[in-house]
């Protein structure tokens, strides 16, 4: 991604994703104060919720990503917390530490079962008592699903990139043992279909 953020700082649109709106209006109602975003890219969302009165931590294994932000919030003179790390590594945090962990197509990601495990225990494990864990993810009614070249269970890869797809069982089997799934939205964010995931941690 290195290469996509170099050469657009603007990728993705300065404006927030349809779900962090939706995740926005949810934070209001709960009093999420402290947020954690899993994989910023480009900082649409981190920014958004930055400027809305939310203290954001930003992980993101892309040091251009994250440079590219840290000149976006230097600009608007926005205060929030950006680290450069790798994914498949523990999460550099205390443990309940965050309201709300949020991730926009994060765990598409070419994850292991196992990885994606030690993942959801991670999230669980900085999060408060009944903290928040809200994340969308291509689902298995996105035209590229079962698409391109198979590369393990529900990855397969295209124009150079590994995407993971997901059902309904097993976003449920993979939360089952950490959190209580609220609801699960199926949205379409041209040119992806989405499942919108909210979960409270038990």
């Amino acid at each position: 991604m290195d290469k996509v953020y170099s050469n657009d700082s603007s990728f993705f649109g300065e404006e927030p994703s349809n779900f962090a709106l939706i995740c926005y209006e949810e934070f209001i109602k709960y009093r999420v104060k402290r947020l954690l975003e899993l994989v910023c890219g480009q900082g649409r969302d981190t920014i958004f919720f930055a400027t809305n009165g939310l203290v954001v931590h930003a992980i993101d294994s892309s040091k251009v990503a994250i440079e590219n932000i840290y000149q976006k919030i230097i600009e608007k003179k926005i205060s929030l917390n950006l680290k450069h790390f790798q994914a498949r590594q523990d999460l550099p945090f205390d443990n309940s530490y965050f309201d709300e962990v949020y991730s926009l197509m994060f765990y598409n990601m070419s994850f292991t079962d196992e990885e994606l495990k030690s993942l959801f225990t991670e999230s669980s494990r900085v999060l408060k008592n009944n903290g928040l864990l809200y994340f969308s993810v291509r689902s298995d009614n996105d035209v590229l699903y079962n698409k391109g070249k198979r590369i393990d269970r529900n990855i397969y890869e295209t124009n150079g990139f590994q995407i993971r797809f997901f059902t309904k069982t097993q976003i449920k089997s993979f939360l089952s043992n950490y959190f209580e799934i609220k609801k699960i939205m199926e949205s379409y964010e041209e040119p992806v279909s989405l499942y919108l995931v909210f979960c409270f941690k038990k």
